[in-house]
């Protein structure tokens, strides 16, 4: 199960995982323009959800990124093959170590601050 990473010229950093047949399972995307990283989407295909390959990917970003506080707006998808709706979504980062941060304008927003540096 390869994973690549791509980081763009216009601040993006685009994670891939896809099977040995190039077939895709999942996408994270998050913008990386200024000291907050703010992740734009993870997707996964309705047919390999469940498999713990959104976990996968956002892993890969926080692990990317461990020194920056990396942001959400915690929004479910409104396309035809939507995922999680608002509240399991919520839960889903708050498990991961985010929380809820709303803003004016972002009321969805959550924030995962960066690791803390160990001290000696």
């Amino acid at each position: 199960m390869p994973l690549t990473r791509t980081i763009t010229p216009y601040g993006e950093a685009i994670w891939e995982l896809r099977t040995d047949h190039d077939e895709t399972l999942g996408r994270a995307e998050a913008l990386t323009d200024g000291d907050t990283i703010l992740i734009a989407r993870i997707t996964v295909p309705r047919k390999h959800r469940g498999h713990g390959y959104a976990t996968h990917l956002l892993n890969a970003v926080l692990t990317h990124f461990p020194d920056s506080p990396v942001e959400v707006v915690a929004s479910p998808l409104t396309t035809r093959h939507p995922g999680l709706d608002q509240a399991a979504l919520q839960a889903w980062y708050t498990r991961h170590g985010f929380t809820p941060t709303p803003r004016r304008g972002d009321p969805l927003l959550m924030l995962r601050p960066p690791k803390p540096t160990p001290q000696p």
